[in-house]
């Protein structure tokens, strides 16, 4: 005897967040049977009785979203399913938003670094011994002093910039 397995759905096309119908029905008496939904993005999954219908909301799906209805009749693994095609319904307005939502979460991530990184910093100057931090204001004013000089021309080798200059234009 053929173990008879029926499940449907009202729709076979439905919108995002849209509400459809299921229904199910097992002829024979099933050790356990139990109705899986799958989006794409997760699995759920119910123990149900013989004979059932339920309602439940179209979730957010990569394309289809799948509903099955998995049986254990006398140690046999027995499968109906049912894939309902998905619309998104997102406008302009809402990708504008879940872009911007991105933005921020990567904004929200870097001054929580920076905290983190100025914390750190500040926990090695405390540590430092004074002799230690004297010497790394010292180094730190010559890197300062070195880095100004660099851009700043002194007069003399303005001087003979504006001298090689002009043999260049002569020569």
């Amino acid at each position: 005897m053929k173990t008879k397995l029926h499940l449907s759905t009202d729709k076979k096309t439905a919108k995002e967040g849209e509400f459809i119908d299921i229904r199910w029905d097992c002829q024979a008496c099933p050790d356990s049977l139990i109705l899986t939904f799958d989006s794409g993005h997760k699995t759920d999954k119910i123990a149900v009785s013989d004979r059932g219908f339920t309602r439940i909301a179209v979730p957010n799906c990569k394309g289809k979203f799948r509903i099955r209805l998995i049986a254990g009749i006398s140690g046999r693994k027995v499968t109906e399913e049912v894939a309902v095609r998905v619309l998104n319904v997102r406008t302009k307005k809402q990708n504008a938003r879940s872009k911007t939502g991105r933005f921020r979460l990567w904004g929200e991530k870097l001054y929580a670094d920076w905290c983190v990184f100025r914390a750190q910093c500040k926990y090695w100057w405390i540590s430092q011994k004074k002799w230690q931090k004297i010497l790394w204001i010292a180094l730190l004013i010559l890197w300062l002093g070195l880095l100004v000089f660099s851009f700043v021309k002194t007069p003399v080798s303005a001087g003979s910039d504006i001298q090689t200059a002009y043999l260049m234009n002569h020569i």
